[in-house]
C-alpha cells in the first residue's frame, strides 16, 4: 500500500493529508485564529480556590480562565492562591466553561508518552508476546520517571526508542526552563500542525510532498530535534503551478467526506447523521444485489461498511457516542465476525476508542475521545433559519403564524402601522385571510428564519 503525506500552506491556513493508495485517510488542518489548544501545556497561576480545594480556577493565559477539578476524589492537593502549576488541557472550552485541565502532563512521542509526574512504567496490552514485554520492559528499567510503551513498540529497537526517550526528557527539560522565563502562558503545543506531520512520518511513508519552503526546512529541524533524521530523504519539494491539494485530487475527497451519504464500491452506502447526543451510522444495500443468497449479500455488505466507517470517522473526527446500524444479521457468527472486522479497522485510529459491543438492540455502540475540531466545522455552519434540522418551516406554518402574530398585534390601540417582510406568494395568501389598514407588505424573497420579518410602528 502506498502513503504519502501532503502540506499546502496558504495565508489563511495549513493543511496536512494522509493518502493511502491516493485516497484520503487523515486530513489536519490549522489556522491562526481557531488553533486548536487540547494538549498543550501551560503555565498557570491559581486566581481561585472553592469547595475546599475541590475546583480550582487557573489563568493560563486564554480568554477564560480554566480549571482543575478535584471532585470525588479522596486525596486532594493543597493549594494557594497565585501558586504557578504546570498543567496540560485535558478538554477545550465548551459553551460557559473554561478548558478542563490536569496536573498529571504527559508528552507523546511516536511509540512512547512521558509521565513527568509518575514513576509507573506500563506497556500496551495489545502487545501480547511476554518475550517481547518483558524485552520492552528491561530497556526502561532504571528510569526516574513514568513511560507508557504503546503499540507501536513492539519489535521496535533498543536504540530507536532509547533515542525517542531522550527526544521526549528534552521537550521536559525546555518545558522546565520555560517555566522559569515566563508568568504564565503556553510551555509546550503539541497541536502544531508540523509536529503532527513529523510525527506521522514513519517508514512506511513513501514520500512526504510539501508545497511552502520555509516549511520544508522547519521540518528537516524538526525531524533531526526528534531523532529522525534518517527520515530527511522522503521530503520532496513541490513545484507544479496547480494548487496541490487540487493536483492529488484531495479537495474533492474533502467535500465527499461532508456528505450525510456515503457510497461503498458496491453501490451499498451508509447515512451519517449527527444529533445533540450522538453520531448515528445506518449501513444500506442500495444498488449491490449481487448473485448472492440474501443473508451472504447482507454480511458482505456489512464487511464492506466497517473499513469505509472506521474511515470516515477517523477522517471527519467524530467524536462521542457513536451508533452503528448494521443490516441485521440472522446467524450469531456472522454478528461475531462483523464486530471483529470492525474492531481490528477502528484500531488504526490514532484517537483512543471504547466500550465497542453490541446493544440490547443489536447495534454497535462506542465512543471515540474528543480531540480537536470536526472536519465539518472548518467548511460548514449551522443554518440560520432550520437551525441545523435541514428543513425550513412550511409555507402553511409560515402562514399560520403570521396570521397569529397579525391578529394579536392589530388589536392593540398603540399599534398604528404594521411593516411586514416576506415572500410573493405568502403575501398573496395572507390576503385572502386577513384585510387590515394597518399592514402594509414589502416583498423579500430572502428566507427569515421564521418566513417573515416584522416591524412595528407607534
Amino acid at each position: 500500500m502506498s502513503k504519502c503525506l501532503i502540506l499546502s500552506k496558504n495565508t489563511y491556513e495549513t493543511k496536512l493529508a494522509l493518502l493511502e493508495d491516493n485516497k484520503l485517510e487523515e486530513i489536519y488542518i490549522e489556522r491562526e485564529k481557531e488553533k486548536e489548544i487540547s494538549g498543550n501545556i501551560y503555565k498557570g497561576k491559581i486566581i481561585d480556590i472553592l469547595n475546599k480545594g475541590e475546583i480550582i480556577f487557573v489563568d493560563i493565559g486564554l480568554e477564560k480562565n480554566a480549571f482543575l477539578s478535584f471532585e470525588n476524589k479522596k486525596n486532594i492537593p493543597k493549594f494557594n492562591i497565585s501558586d504557578s502549576l504546570i498543567v496540560q488541557i485535558e478538554t477545550e472550552a465548551r459553551d460557559e466553561k473554561g478548558a478542563r485541565l490536569t496536573l498529571d502532563y504527559s508528552i507523546n512521542g511516536e511509540n512512547l508518552v512521558l509521565l513527568p509526574k509518575s514513576k509507573n512504567l506500563s506497556i500496551s496490552k495489545k502487545i501480547k508476546n511476554i518475550e517481547e514485554v518483558n524485552r520492552l520492559k528491561n530497556i526502561f528499567l532504571n528510569i526516574d520517571n513514568g513511560l507508557i510503551l504503546r503499540t507501536n513498540s513492539e519489535g521496535k529497537t533498543e536504540e530507536s526508542l532509547l533515542e525517542e526517550y531522550k527526544a521526549l526528557k528534552n521537550i521536559e527539560n525546555k518545558v522546565n526552563k520555560e517555566f522559569e522565563k515566563i508568568n504564565i502562558g503556553l510551555l509546550y503545543d503539541v497541536n502544531s500542525i508540523l509536529k503532527r506531520a513529523v510525527t506521522l512520518l514513519d517508514d512506511s511513508i513513501e514520500e512526504f510532498i510539501i508545497d511552502d519552503k520555509t516549511i520544508f526546512e522547519e521540518i528537516k529541524v524538526l525531524l533531526e530535534e526528534v531523532g529522525k533524521k534518517d527520515l530527511i530523504k522522503k521530503l520532496r519539494k513541490y513545484f507544479k503551478d496547480e494548487e496541490i491539494f487540487e493536483y492529488y485530487n484531495i479537495n474533492s475527497q474533502i467535500e465527499r467526506a461532508l456528505d450525510r451519504k456515503v457510497y461503498l464500491d458496491s453501490g451499498a452506502y451508509i447515512i451519517i447523521e449527527k444529533t445533540e447526543a450522538l453520531i448515528s451510522i445506518d449501513v444500506n444495500t442500495g444498488q449491490n444485489t449481487g448473485n448472492k443468497t440474501s443473508q451472504e449479500l447482507i454480511f458482505q455488505t456489512n464487511l464492506e461498511a466497517t473499513k469505509e466507517i472506521a474511515r470516515q470517522i477517523k477522517l471527519r473526527n467524530l467524536a462521542g457516542i457513536i451508533i452503528v446500524d448494521f443490516i441485521d444479521m440472522k446467524k450469531i457468527s456472522d454478528r461475531k465476525k462483523l464486530l471483529e472486522e470492525f474492531k481490528r479497522y477502528l484500531s488504526e485510529d490514532r484517537i483512543e476508542i471504547s466500550s465497542l459491543e453490541y446493544t440490547n438492540l443489536g447495534l454497535i455502540q462506542f465512543t471515540r475521545k474528543r480531540q480537536g475540531k470536526e472536519l465539518a466545522l472548518y467548511y460548514r455552519e449551522k443554518c440560520q433559519y432550520c437551525e441545523g434540522t435541514g428543513y425550513f418551516l412550511s409555507k402553511d406554518r409560515i402562514i399560520l403564524n403570521l396570521l397569529e402574530d397579525l391578529n394579536s398585534q392589530i388589536k392593540s390601540q398603540d399599534i398604528k402601522k404594521i411593516l411586514v417582510r416576506t415572500k410573493k406568494d405568502i403575501i398573496k395568501e395572507l390576503n385572502k385571510y386577513i384585510d387590515n389598514n394597518k399592514i402594509e407588505y414589502i416583498e423579500d424573497n430572502n428566507f427569515y428564519k421564521e418566513g417573515y420579518n416584522m416591524e412595528l410602528y407607534n
